[in-house]
């Protein structure tokens, strides 16, 4: 008896796996912008980090810089990012003298543009488990 199940089972499974579904036709799938992974990748300049990121740039501008005026950020031109352990960002940008002298404490939102402006070249990292903002190189020409 039992070995008259087993075989029926047998039967019955083997007859079922041969009239079994049809094969699915696949679809290629053609990416249109595939990102290379870890690679540069142009974003927003407009997005919130970027502007962080630009800020942190000019900041240490003003620090390094001799200049007797502060400089403010007028406009990011491009920017890009690349994800490693850090967030990093190469940012084109646009910096104008102020009227405010760095011997006095000022708010740059508050502070009258001069005539000098200069293109700046930055290197930004964002440290997401610190949370904070470090400008490795901010290179700026007339």
């Amino acid at each position: 008896m039992g070995l008259c199940v087993i075989l029926l089972l047998s039967f019955i499974s083997a007859f079922h796996l041969s009239h079994g579904q049809q094969p699915v036709e696949e679809e290629l799938i053609i990416p249109r912008k595939a990102q290379l992974l870890g690679g540069w990748s142009e974003v927003n300049p407009q997005r919130q980090d970027v502007q962080e990121a630009a800020a942190k740039a000019v900041e240490k501008f003003n620090l390094k810089s001799k200049a007797k005026y502060h400089f403010k950020l007028l406009n990011i031109i491009s920017a890009h990012t690349k994800v490693t352990n850090m967030i990093n960002y190469m940012i084109e940008a646009t910096i104008g003298k102020t009227e405010c002298l760095k011997t006095e404490p000022a708010d740059l939102a508050f502070c009258a543009l001069g005539k000098k402006a200069l293109m700046c070249k930055c290197e930004v990292q964002f440290n997401p488990r610190q949370m904070k903002y470090v400008a490795k190189m901010v290179s700026c020409k007339k």
